[in-house]
């Protein structure tokens, strides 16, 4: 028979029923102090296994091509935008972007993008569109596949590019994933002071020039999968994304914003052609960056 003046601790349900307070105490400590550093071991090893990986997915700058101004051959993909403000054209990159361009093209066959909705502009900046609701939200009809991020050090976010849009992978892999929903870009304003940071943070001139001759929003780089360049039909573009919103963003980020379009913009019919079908080379150059 166990003495009762003896602390007493039972295995088999883990407590320590007669042990005195500060012993207890002390325990309790112990094994949250062991349970802390375990997580902080788990977490740097992941926090260093995803910087390994972040710098083994490093994009070479200096090696960039700008393969977006590259005249296209006749029978490259393109995708044809039927919009409430007109229509605009885009090459689809299938080389640098297999996974996306499968999975884009078979939604466009089969019908997904028409009728979906333009469901948020910042002016000039970017707008984004191909949802299902006039707010970007899931409904039953939305497709909510979302893909791994396929970067390309050849795809840039310059004036009309249009990257797929997701959620981020995880809280320690800020890429973002590609899914239905397309971010439409547009561009930042280019003076010198901005001109100057760009040289700085890179010295491909090359790129910088095309930046600052075409526009485009550099800060995008290398965030989202690029899977297409406009190239026709920027009149319709401008005006989606110069679109009147329901509460524009103060220009400090201060405040609530409503970046709805306050009249409705949709896809009326989005579907696959070819560069051949409908071409327009004067896009497709570049001045004083020209390879």
């Amino acid at each position: 028979m166990a003495d009762k003046n003896k602390p007493y601790v039972d295995k088999l349900n883990n407590s320590t029923m007669g042990v005195p307070h500060a012993r207890r105490k002390m325990m309790a400590y112990f094994q949250f102090s062991m349970i802390a550093v375990v997580f902080v071991v788990v977490f740097s090893v992941i926090y260093f296994i995803s910087m390994k990986k972040d710098e083994k997915n490093k994009i070479d700058y200096s090696t960039a091509e700008l393969i977006q101004y590259d005249l296209p051959a006749d029978d490259t993909p393109v995708a044809v935008y039927e919009t409430s403000e007109g229509t605009f054209k885009a090459v689809l990159f299938p080389e640098q972007t297999p996974e996306y361009y499968d999975y884009f093209t078979n939604l466009v066959s089969t019908g997904y993008y028409d009728g979906s909705k333009v469901f948020a502009v910042q002016d000039g900046v970017y707008f984004m569109g191909g949802a299902k609701t006039s707010d970007g939200t899931d409904n039953d009809d939305t497709d909510k596949t979302e893909l791994a991020a396929e970067k390309s050090k050849d795809l840039w976010p310059f004036y009309g590019a249009i990257a797929a849009y997701g959620n981020r992978q995880s809280l320690l892999n800020s890429q973002i994933k590609a899914g239905s929903r397309c971010l439409f870009i547009g561009s930042i304003d280019f003076d010198e002071k901005t001109i100057a940071e760009m040289n700085e943070a890179s010295d491909n001139k090359q790129l910088n020039g095309a930046f600052a001759e075409k526009g485009g929003v550099p800060n995008f780089s290398q965030q989202y999968t690029i899977f297409a360049q406009v190239y026709d039909g920027f009149d319709a573009y401008e005006k989606l994304i110069s679109s009147e919103v329901v509460k524009p963003s103060e220009s400090d980020g201060s405040g609530d914003s409503d970046l709805r379009p306050k009249n409705a913009v949709t896809f009326e019919r989005v579907y696959l052609s070819t560069y051949g079908e409908n071409k327009n080379d004067d896009f497709f150059t570049l001045g004083s960056s020209e390879k």
